[in-house]
């Protein structure tokens, strides 16, 4: 059977028409599709999607998707990954069939423009969002004389930050995305989707906030999709903070959701009968009823029960090619849960296969080719036939994503058909293999991105964290941490930071541990001066701490900003003295090591 999930949902795909008919009238809109996990969300927002790109020309789709595995602290990481679908060319999207042909064709049609919008509009974006030297070789491959602004990208593209320097403030963040999609959309109509937001970094819900109150003289349609019970559940004892986003705009826009929960049961029953019927069957009302009762038309358990029920041969064809029940039918064994033909599914792969998955699940729901490669000790032509030949096409467990750079390395990326069966593979690992895969993973993760980590900070101390290795999950916690104050996400910055000085707690006393801990707090110091200023307590708390640490270490050149941190401080509190002493010593420490900056200061 075909996962035409979208079918029975008429009224649903209408609201959402109506909402892109307004957007091309120039009157931008947003709008959220929220339903239980295997309600057709994805499928129903990426059929609308097709059904959009055939009636307009012009328009254009860029997706982005949030990661429960480090979603809340990879800053901007559904945005980012649009921007870099409307500033590429396409072509991973148009091979891995994540993007309809069409879409991709328009969207190296658009390169130059979208670009040269991006440099004109949003500069401090580039390198912050999207890698300067993938725009100047996506450029290259797609122009032949080289104008005035191409000369600013090329100025962009060698920008460096340090570890400690912010590129952009947040408020310019916010402004230039907007900016560049509105301008982007004066002659490109856009979709922007971003899935799973219920996995949101704080820093991509202030972003989509903003958006979200400033579309309106654009055209621009910014979808987003989620699941209400997680955000019923909260985040961290506290309100989850995609839910007041939601109410706002609600109240700004009026009713602004299509809630996939709220379908009528007739409109179940007509999705269950309708599935059925994109293949010749023979299936009469007796077996349709007993069918929607048993799945109460969930999309992803229909559909996988009806793949599930062919497997067994519980349906069979019959002479003529018509699906009709088998003679060893019976309803009470069948699964009744979701989870239940999930694990069914998993029980019919042979061992190879099923350890291949399983130690993808470690990963996340979206993994890598090379990453589980190296983890199974399989050379990486097998790892992908196995995923794309076996998983894929015959048993339609994940699906091919394309090819990704990331930084030196192009990786092929695949994702689990649904997070259902990588939830259910991760959740049946027991903790010590559970933390030794976690292990594994995060030591191939740095084989292949050795030297160029930043990217997968979050990722690795993930896995470290979870692997019993608290002092690389600290050191990565560093890198991550730094990461997002790069990109002004300093709530984001802060958790990193706070989690890197948890992990620390455990480890003995020496050396590495202390300079590790000097490197946390110095830069929780700088993130907490960006979101409390010099006068914050927090702000003293870190550097004094720092002070210490510096002391013992025998002051280390970090020693010079933590100084200038604490004189800072004690000057707003009105401690001149203090502030004095400390100011006089940075002084001489910066002459001392002829640190021009602290000089000039």
């Amino acid at each position: 059977m075909n996962e035409t999930v979208f079918v029975g949902r008429e009224r649903e795909l209408e609201e959402l028409k109506g909402h892109l008919d307004e957007t091309l009238a120039g009157q931008g809109r947003v709008c959220f599709v929220a339903g239980q996990a295997g309600s057709g969300k994805t499928a129903l927002v990426r059929h609308f999607m097709q059904q959009a790109l055939a009636a307009d020309p012009e328009l254009v789709v860029a997706m982005g998707a949030c990661n429960a595995q480090t979603g809340i602290g990879d800053p901007y990481l559904p945005f980012r990954e649009a921007l870099a679908m409307l500033t590429g060319d396409g072509a991973a999207q148009r091979s891995a069939g994540r993007i309809a042909p069409e879409n991709a064709n328009r969207l190296r049609a658009t390169l130059v423009r979208s670009v040269q919008v991006l440099v004109e509009a949003a500069p401090e974006l580039i390198g912050l969002f999207v890698p300067g030297g993938t725009l100047v070789g996506a450029l290259g491959r797609a122009v032949v004389k080289k104008v005035g602004w191409m000369d600013q990208l090329d100025e962009l593209a060698k920008r460096k930050l340090g570890a400690a320097e912010p590129g952009a403030e947040q408020s310019h963040i916010l402004e230039q995305y907007t900016a560049y999609l509105q301008r982007l959309s004066v002659k490109t109509p856009l979709i922007l989707f971003l899935d799973d937001l219920q996995w949101a970094d704080t820093a991509s819900l202030g972003l989509l906030f903003h958006l979200g109150r400033r579309v309106e003289s654009s055209r621009v349609l910014l979808l987003g999709a989620y699941r209400p019970n997680d955000l019923a559940l909260g985040r961290d004892g506290a309100r989850h903070p995609l839910e007041p986003v939601v109410h706002e705009l609600t109240r700004y826009n009026g009713d602004v959701t299509v809630d996939l929960d709220a379908i009528p049961e007739t409109a179940n029953r007509r999705f269950v009968d309708t599935l059925l019927d994109t293949e010749p069957n023979r299936l009469g009302p007796t077996f349709r009823q007993i069918l929607f009762h048993h799945t109460g038309g969930h999309a992803l358990f229909t559909v996988e029960l009806i793949r599930d029920m062919q497997e067994r041969g519980d349906l069979v064809r019959d002479g003529e090619g018509f699906w009709v029940e088998g003679p060893s039918l019976a309803w009470d064994e069948l699964p009744v849960k979701v989870e239940g033909v999930i694990a069914e599914r998993i029980g019919r792969l042979d061992e190879e296969l099923e350890e291949l998955l399983t130690v993808a699940s470690v990963e996340g729901e979206q993994f890598t080719a090379e990453v589980v490669a190296q983890v199974e000790a399989l050379s990486e032509r097998e790892a992908v036939r196995l995923l794309s030949e076996d998983l894929q096409r015959r048993h339609c467990l994940v699906s091919d994503l394309g090819l990704a750079q990331l930084g030196h390395l192009r990786l092929a990326l695949y994702r689990f058909v649904h997070n259902l069966f990588q939830q259910y593979l991760y959740g049946g690992l027991d903790e010590a293999e559970r933390a030794c895969l976690h292990r594994e993973m995060g030591k191939a993760m740095e084989g292949l991105f050795a030297g160029e980590t930043e990217e997968v900070a979050a990722q690795l101390a993930r896995h470290f964290e979870e692997g019993g290795i608290p002092a690389k999950a600290a050191a990565y916690r560093l890198q991550a941490g730094n990461r997002a104050y790069r990109m002004s996400a300093y709530q984001e910055a802060i958790g990193h930071f706070a989690q890197g000085l948890e992990l620390l707690g455990d480890l003995l006393q020496g050396p590495e541990r202390l300079q590790l801990e000097l490197g946390l707090q110095t830069s929780l110091g700088t993130t907490r001066i960006a979101t409390h200023g010099y006068a914050s307590p927090e702000v003293e708390q870190s550097y004094a701490r720092a002070r210490e640490l510096c002391a013992i270490l025998g002051d280390p050149p970090e020693v010079i900003p933590v100084l200038f941190g604490l004189c800072m401080y004690h000057m707003v509190h009105g401690d001149i003295e203090k502030g004095l002493a400390e100011g006089e010593r940075v002084l001489a420490l910066a002459q001392q090591g002829a640190d021009i900056g602290y000089v000039l200061g």
